[in-house]
């Protein structure tokens, strides 16, 4: 058996599954104030009528990192970099850095070293006004040849408990992003530590000795203890357990789609050709920073079932707030779900606390018009009744998803285009059915089915897609490898490995050994034994010397290929 967890903003979900069936599943509210008690009471539902001596593994999706990320609560972190000369990368950071003397040229050769005694006569003045354990440590270049990052994080490693290199969490070439992703890891790292120790602790309690791993944010997962060393790779989760859910669920087929999790605080959009999800061209966003973490692409909108509606200027808004549960579950303020409740389109809590809601909102309209005629009061009969109220705020909803999913779409077909191959035959993404999952999807996905004139999916098992997406993630992880013909010179940066005796000369050679090298990690962490490699990109650049084509600069990119182990029924 497979234990799915779910840690999302609204709801934590939890599912047990026995080959293609999920014999049982719990929807608990999260409890930010001690994730722990939401966790435990999903746990404790799906438990009681289970041996858990079969349960094989455990894996969770967790807000834990996005939320610390996006509430700007990281930690401190004293960000070091060796730029060399070339592009200016003030302001591009979350902090400012503390720039370095050194420089590793394009082919990785150390031009310059970074001298040892003042790096650490520096980080002694630095830790004196910053007070932080945690550092990063970023080179330009340094996927090419990381050995002045690891001198520099060896001269570090006495003064910071946690010192993260970009290097090593990024094969990507783009020195910015790598640099982000280094100093976003340092600084979610003891919040990630922390709920690590607490979720262990939930589950020895309960005498779940199965393997524990963890989501990321591409859709593949690794045991827990190997993710304390790069926890940035968990943020976006949440999204991520979307996309396998909906993939382990079978509802997406070959056509253009346009996937939908609507949970209690935002709707995530993604979009899928030909039965696979898209991903981000070069790494997630994290804030406004872009980063080198490969993500899938997915963008929320601020709309749930416990937007919390106002009437403002005489106008009825949803979201994007979300304040509390809805009035019909104790809530003080309405919400999308109590709309949706009035209409019969859902059927929790209670009623008249709903209605009400609903009539006290009729009540604010009437009062703010003022002899003046709004959008909202056109749309309203004479007679406001809760029900028309009610189903005002549900269109709102309607077109604020509309909305998201236009520009979502909008975005996909103006991206640059690389190859000839799509400038011959163009891809225009044009959505030919809607797929709906989330705890709201079954009470509001019809209507945006009618809404926008397509056909609609929902799925059974949606309101817990993502913890089935988490339970069935695939474990995978990815290796660059870095040839330069000329110097006979192989590194894989993410491994710290620089060999000066190479001898590959050729794309596919290099592709083998990336393949080998992935497989032998794999090995060495008790993953994928039987799993496919897919190669992510890969770069031939020729070397020209004189008036030929001598030698290579070869880049090549693998990893364990990300999905689900089996569908669901």
């Amino acid at each position: 058996m497979l234990l799915g967890l779910d840690v999302g903003g609204t709801f934590t979900d939890a599912v047990i599954i026995d080959g293609h069936r999920v014999i049982a599943s719990a929807k608990r509210r999260t409890t930010k104030d001690n994730l722990m008690q939401g966790i435990g009471e999903a746990l404790d539902a799906i438990l009681q009528h289970f041996d858990i001596t079969n349960i094989d593994q455990v894996t969770l999706s967790t807000t834990v990192v996005t939320n610390t990320i996006v509430e700007e609560k990281e930690q401190v972190v004293d960000l070091f970099v060796v730029t060399g000369p070339g592009r200016n990368v003030d302001d591009i950071f979350p902090v400012n850095p503390i720039y370095l003397q050194g420089y590793t040229d394009h082919r990785g050769i150390v031009v310059e070293r970074t001298p040892t005694n003042a790096v650490r006569h520096i980080a002694e003045m630095v830790q004196s006004r910053s007070g932080t354990d945690l550092a990063a440590v970023s080179a330009k270049f340094g996927v090419r040849n990381p050995q002045e990052e690891l001198s520099i994080t060896e001269e570090l490693k006495d003064r910071y408990n946690t010192i993260s290199n970009g290097s090593l969490l990024s094969g990507s070439l783009n020195f910015p992003r790598r640099t982000i992703s280094a100093y976003f890891n340092s600084s979610v790292t003891p919040v990630f530590t922390v709920f690590k120790k607490n979720v262990e602790d939930a589950l020895s309690v309960r005498n779940i000795k199965a393997p524990l791993h963890i989501l990321k944010a591409d859709g593949g997962s690794l045991p827990m203890e190997h993710m304390v060393s790069r926890p940035v790779e968990t943020a976006f989760t949440g999204p991520a357990a979307t996309v396998l859910g909906l993939s382990a669920l079978g509802a997406i087929g070959n056509e253009h789609t346009v996937a939908l999790d609507i949970g209690g605080t935002t709707t995530d959009i993604s979009l899928w050709k030909q039965g696979r999800p898209l991903m981000t061209k070069s790494g997630v966003s994290i804030r406004e920073y872009p980063s080198a973490v490969r993500s899938f692409a997915v963008t929320s909108v601020g709309i749930g079932g416990e937007s919390v509606v106002r009437v403002v200027d005489g106008e009825i808004t949803v979201g994007p707030e979300r304040v509390g549960p809805s009035v019909a579950l104790g809530g003080t303020e309405p919400t999308l779900g109590d709309a949706l409740i009035v209409l019969g389109y859902a059927s929790y809590g209670k009623v008249g606390l709903a209605e009400r809601a609903m009539e006290v909102l009729a009540n604010r309209l009437n009062a703010s018009t003022n002899g003046n005629t709004t959008e909202t009061q056109q749309q309203l009969t004479e007679d406001i009744t809760a029900s028309a109220v009610a189903q005002l705020i549900v269109n709102k909803a309607l077109q604020i998803i509309q909305h998201g999913i236009d520009e979502v779409v909008r975005a996909e077909n103006k991206r640059p285009i690389y190859v000839v191959a799509d400038i011959v035959n163009p891809d225009v993404f044009v959505p030919a059915q809607i797929v709906v999952v989330g705890g709201t999807a079954p009470s509001l996905g019809p209507s945006i089915g009618k809404y926008m004139d397509l056909p609609i999916t929902i799925p059974e098992n949606a309101a817990v897609a993502n913890a089935i997406g988490a339970a069935l993630a695939l474990s995978t992880i990815e290796l660059t490898v870095h040839v330069d013909t000329k110097r006979r010179l192989l590194v894989i940066p993410e491994l710290g490995i620089k060999q000066q005796t190479c001898t590959l000369k050729r794309v596919e050679q290099v592709v083998e050994r990336a393949k080998e090298a992935l497989s032998e990690e794999a090995l060495r962490l008790g993953l994928g034994k039987d799993q496919d490699i897919e190669v992510i990109s890969m770069e031939d650049f020729p070397v020209v010397e004189g008036w030929q084509s001598m030698e290579r600069l070869i880049t090549v990119k693998v990893q364990l290929a990300a999905g689900v182990k089996q569908y669901v029924e």
